[in-house]
């Protein structure tokens, strides 16, 4: 069974994971921008979204993923897409940019810190890296996953743990600040309104889920969706007009050059 990303599920909540691209784009906009590279484009929707505020720059979108790609590609055919590891793009590439940006892609590195440092590198002078991380491992739905997979019942079957690699603010802080003098760094919550509980499982069966669903077989994955189903309905429970708040904290920040 392979881990992939399915850019059709990723695009089933397109509006909700667009908006914070939109809100950190609007934080640079008015530079000059003649070249900006997208990492992890995913479905394209980003890069969409810088080529809206800056419609004359040359932009590379990248993304590990061929079935991301394939879509960005067909989505919007007035970009650039790649596939690459982005850390192995650093390392190779001898591109420079004019804009670094990044909308919930780091958190799934091995070592995100290393890879910011190694992004800021491939800035022009005066350049801007601008990035945008989940910070919601301490909300709900991370905490049913966890205790359903390492619970009696599914721990024999899913043997590996998603690493979360999610720093603390003041982590990212540091990182940030040994970089240049020059960032703003910056949280906010979104109040997502779902229409249904299993519109949680919808979301997260297409990215926090993805590497347990890889472990189990198609037989078993049933069961394991009505266990975490049962955990979402006591820890998200409906409000007057029936429908879910799904709370989401994200990390921003801005680092000029």
């Amino acid at each position: 069974m392979v881990n992939k990303w399915d850019s059709e599920k990723y695009l089933q909540f397109e509006k909700e994971r667009t908006q914070p691209a939109i809100d950190l784009a609007r934080r640079v906009e008015g530079r000059n921008v003649a070249s900006a590279l997208d990492v992890g484009c995913g479905p394209g929707n980003s890069s969409a979204v810088i080529k809206s505020i800056f419609p004359n720059a040359d932009i590379l979108g990248i993304d590990f993923s061929s079935d991301m790609i394939e879509r960005a590609k067909k989505d919007y055919p007035d970009i650039r897409f790649e596939q690459w590891d982005a850390d192995v793009f650093t390392e190779e590439t001898n591109q420079k940019f004019d804009l670094i940006f990044s909308n919930a892609c780091l958190q799934w590195l091995p070592d995100q810190f290393k890879t910011i440092t190694n992004l800021y590198k491939l800035l022009n002078d005066n350049g801007i890296m601008a990035v945008q991380i989940p910070c919601n491992f301490n909300e709900p739905i991370h905490h049913l996953i966890n205790k359903v997979v390492t619970g009696d019942k599914w721990k024999t079957i899913i043997k590996q743990q998603r690493d979360y690699v999610m720093g603390t603010i003041e982590e990212y802080f540091n990182v940030i600040s040994s970089l240049s003098e020059k960032f703003d760094i910056w949280t906010t919550t979104y109040h997502h309104v779902l229409p249904s509980h299993e519109a949680i499982w919808t979301w997260y069966e297409g990215t926090g889920l993805r590497p347990y669903l890889s472990q189990i077989d198609d037989s078993m994955k049933d069961e394991f969706k009505k266990d975490i189903m049962e955990e979402i309905r006591i820890n998200y429970p409906l409000q007057k007009n029936n429908k879910v708040i799904f709370n989401f904290p994200r990390l921003f920040f801005v680092v000029v050059k």
